[in-house]
């Protein structure tokens, strides 16, 4: 009997983690073995457990799926990460792949979708949502035709408090990086959100990733020492 893959999952809400789980009943390709509520949890459970898989939502809170999903990358190469999500917009997606997500996929997906992916990602292959990955190929047709649009209006200092934003980290943790006030912090946040056109801190972090605004986060990042 082959054995079956091993996957590690993060989400925040505990029932839809036992709805994966209960959906994955009765395949014995797959099996889920360690469950994970924020991106930090997934990261250690990731490292102890050495899955072949790791499923992550994208909102989670402390270090997000994004987050986690670029720290796992560079810890363990080897590992494939799918993104398991709400979010069918193509910025999402685009900000997925960016962080080494090889899987996309919405939480409203059939049980015979997600086991076909899962099939895909074990194989080498990408899964990633056909009708997301759709408008991302427009949306990347129309930037192109009308050119990149203007990023030189954050400061510096707003980019390096977009680039721990994505990482996932709060406005404590981000104060205490850069050596400013939490409220400083909140009012950078603030004026990246009405500045990126966005509605909250993690879509003011898809659309900076998507942008090229936020780099890699680094070993001296809170929360990111191995």
């Amino acid at each position: 009997m082959t054995t079956p893959l091993r996957l590690v999952l993060a989400d925040d809400h505990e029932v839809t983690r036992a709805g994966f789980v209960a959906m994955l009943g009765g395949c014995d390709e797959f099996e889920v073995v360690g469950q994970a509520a924020d991106g930090d949890s997934a990261l250690q459970l990731c490292e102890g457990l050495q899955p072949d898989i790791a499923i992550l939502d994208i909102r989670m809170p402390g270090l997000n799926g994004l987050g986690a999903a670029r720290l796992l990358q560079q810890r363990m190469p080897h590992l494939k990460v799918v993104m398991f999500t709400m979010y069918d917009s193509p910025e999402h997606l685009e900000a997925a792949i960016g962080a080494g997500a090889v899987g996309y996929l919405l939480k409203d997906a059939s049980r015979d979708e997600v086991i076909a992916a899962l099939r895909r990602v074990a194989a080498g292959e990408e899964a990633l949502n056909s009708a997301v990955s759709a408008r991302l190929l427009r949306r990347i047709t129309d930037r192109s035709n009308a050119g990149a649009p203007p990023t030189d209006t954050l400061t510096n200092r707003e980019r390096q408090v977009l680039g721990l934003v994505a990482g996932g980290f709060s406005n404590r943790e981000i104060g205490e990086k850069l050596g400013i006030s939490a409220g400083t912090v909140k009012t950078h946040v603030e004026r990246l959100i009405a500045k990126l056109g966005v509605a909250d801190r993690t879509q003011a972090a898809v659309r900076g990733i998507a942008l090229g605004l936020v780099a890699q986060p680094t070993a001296d990042w809170p929360g990111s020492a191995p």
